[in-house]
């Protein structure tokens, strides 16, 4: 088996002058479960309709459990389970309808597991799928998607309208799911406070560009804020010190954004004349919002820092009253 069940290379997608996909270099490790984030209109949706050979990329190519989408999409299909961000199940049919009629298509289908989980979930086997609430709708149609155990689950906003119950219900079912069996899990979402519980990996996408890549846990131990008043004004190879992603000043108060290497970014701040020192751990929601708005910004927005024109209140030159670490 393969090391990655999904890779891309330089995929991109255009529409008309409009580039939803650039460039995109995509590693998902087989066995994984990554969440995709940005925020609506990042390109998640496009870059998974290429996986699934839904969309013709315009250039570039994937590889998703070592076939090409263009080229063998059936056979990418069959390895795939996919829950769509809009999902259209028959509203005519009952649970068990729906699922005698999907048992006929796959040729690994588990009856074991859907009698398991529909009695798990509590879900009406008899009732009409038009009927069922949407949380009920998503249960079913995860199901429907992991009884011919996919090598590859890729789900697309999964957690829209549903309440925290169910959402619990939806993790829940989906963990056990995977770790019985190591599949591969594509999550595209929105919602980081849902990933952030299950996700292993987490890859930020930002205007069709891949802005970050990496292990969840790397995330929370590695990127950090660091909250600093200065006695005198800063040097400036301090905003661009490795290891720093961002800066946010007023007058001679600075929070650095930093991205591993913050022993060292730490310790260079030190040596300048300073009142207080700040670190901050950051969750996924905070460095999504670092990486995007840097992402907008770009390097106008350390050369606005270095000179202090952020355009914000200042209230004079003294040190952060809060919890400091000295």
């Amino acid at each position: 088996m393969s090391e990655y069940a999904i890779r891309t290379y330089e995929l991109t997608k255009r529409f008309g002058s409009t580039t939803s996909v650039d460039g995109l270099n995509l590693e998902i490790k087989t066995g994984s479960i990554t969440a995709l984030v940005g925020p609506n209109g990042a390109g998640k949706s496009t870059t998974i309709k290429m996986l699934l050979g839904l969309v013709k990329p315009t250039s570039g190519r994937a590889e998703v459990v070592g076939y090409d989408p263009v080229k063998e999409p059936v056979k990418v299909q069959s390895k795939i389970g996919y829950i769509p961000e809009t999902q259209s199940l028959y509203g005519h049919m009952t649970a068990d309808d729906l699922l005698r009629f999907c048992s006929r298509l796959h040729s690994r289908w588990d009856a074991e597991f859907v009698d398991e989980y529909i009695s798990r979930l509590g879900l009406p086997r008899n009732k009409r799928i038009k009927e069922l609430s949407k949380g009920m709708k998503t249960q079913l149609h995860l199901i429907a998607e992991l009884a011919h155990h996919p090598d590859v689950l890729i789900l697309d906003e999964p957690f829209n309208g549903l309440d925290p119950i169910n959402t619990r219900y939806f993790i829940e079912a989906l963990l056990d799911e995977v770790g019985q069996r190591g599949q591969t899990v594509l999550i595209a979402t929105h919602l980081l406070f849902q990933v952030e519980r299950i996700a292993d990996t987490v890859c930020l996408m930002n205007r069709g560009k891949l802005v970050m890549s990496r292990p969840i846990d790397e995330i929370k131990l590695n990127e950090k804020k660091v909250k600093i008043a200065f006695q005198v004004d800063p040097p400036e190879h301090l905003f661009t010190l490795p290891g720093v992603v961002g800066v946010e000043r007023q007058g001679r108060r600075c929070v650095f954004h930093v991205s591993d290497r913050l022993e060292e970014v730490v310790a260079e701040l030190r040596k300048v004349p300073h009142f207080a020192v700040e670190i901050v751990d950051l969750n996924l929601e905070d460095v999504f919002m670092e990486y995007a708005l840097n992402g907008r910004k770009g390097r106008y927005a350390l050369d606005r820092c270095r000179s202090g024109d952020d355009g914000l209140h200042r209230d004079g030159d003294g040190p952060h009253r809060g919890d400091v670490r000295q």
